[in-house]
């Protein structure tokens, strides 16, 4: 018994570099530098990130074995919809920038399928994050038209963020479809807003909780047991080809210790959000500003429902993944009007 105990305790933390980036030019439809424009991420996900104070910090689930952690820095962009203009137009959301550190935990309860993910989040809002050096700097090297109005951006703030992301499979499952529902709360200086949310999965994969991308884990070999399969719950077990269900616990254990340590995915990612929002700190300044900014909203009206949605694409083989992803939501500052962009996610596990 205390070998069983042992070998589900052996979970190791996923090791991994990811380069995430975001532009609204990666799709066919609404190509424009318009509201969130241009993202740029660099995660690494190591075992060092896993301390004491962090386990404080970051919420997750209580004696949990399945987590891991990672430290990221990253930038967003945004403008408004002209933006040959260099008059203030205080119609639009104003031209402002973040540039951050995040760090990370992914607590999963594996045989349970659920997930929560926490975040938190601290730099600069405004002039400092360098929006203007970054966006008109890669416009000038690929000869595109340049943003004339970063002369008004928002003065610098702080940002102090923390988010928090609970995620449960639901029954409607099986071996190569998922069903996942998440909600989302949002609080600090620059976003505060709560978000409910319906996603689906579709294709040939691991298991989605097991870290947060469902990546194969090769530092990880054998999580399943007989022991530990009984902890599986019904939805879980829905995991394992009917076929194979039928068969003795040897065999279930076997496929899935396979599943596990997939080399090979390909799957599709559907997923629905609906977001309230209070208040949106890149369209009306850091909570805690340090300069003031001549730009004032002049819609106080705009919208605090965001509805979202996104499709994307994972392929994994061996150590390296490749998401490629296509969001679509309404712009609050613009009465029914969408934006868009589009996302390229690579991978390193090590």
């Amino acid at each position: 018994m205390l070998a069983q105990t042992s070998e589900n305790e052996s979970y190791q933390q996923l090791h991994m570099l990811n380069v995430k980036q975001d532009n609204d030019l990666y799709q066919y439809w609404f190509k424009s530098d318009k509201d969130f424009t241009d993202g740029f991420h660099i995660e690494l996900y190591h075992r060092v990130f896993n301390n004491k104070i962090a386990n404080w910090l970051l919420i997750g689930f209580e004696n949990e074995k399945f987590n891991d952690f990672s430290l990221s820095v990253g930038q967003d962009i945004f403008t408004p919809e002209n933006i040959a203009t260099s008059l203030l137009d205080t119609n639009d959301r104003p031209y402002s920038a973040l540039l951050y550190f995040n760090y990370s935990k992914y607590s999963n309860q594996f045989f349970k399928g659920k997930k929560i993910s926490s975040k938190l989040m601290f730099g600069l809002s405004g002039r400092k994050a360098l929006g203007n050096e970054i966006q008109n700097g890669v416009h000038k090297k690929l000869g595109n038209q340049s943003a004339n109005g970063w002369a008004h951006q928002l003065g610098t703030g702080l940002m102090l963020d923390y988010n928090f992301k609970y995620e449960q499979l639901l029954p409607f499952s099986s071996s190569f479809f998922e069903t996942s529902f998440y909600g989302k709360a949002h609080l600090g200086t620059i976003y505060n807003y709560g978000a409910l949310g319906i996603e689906f999965k579709i294709g040939h994969y691991s298991d989605s909780y097991l870290n947060n991308y469902g990546i194969a884990n090769h530092r990880n070999k054998n999580l399943i047991n007989r022991a530990n399969f009984e902890k599986l719950t019904s939805t879980k077990l829905k995991l394992i080809p009917k076929n194979i269900r039928k068969k003795d616990i040897s065999t279930q254990v076997d496929y899935l210790k396979n599943r596990l340590n997939r080399k090979f995915q390909f799957y599709i990612i559907i997923d629905f959000q609906y977001a309230y929002q209070l208040y949106d700190g890149t369209a009306q300044g850091s909570l805690i500003q340090f300069e003031n900014s001549e730009y004032t909203l002049d819609k106080p009206g705009n919208e605090n429902s965001i509805v979202k949605g996104h499709y994307g694409i994972n392929i994994q083989y061996s150590r390296f993944q490749l998401f490629i992803n296509r969001y679509l939501e309404n712009n609050v500052f613009e009465k029914d009007g969408v934006f868009g962009y589009g996302e390229i996610n690579l991978s390193y596990i090590f």
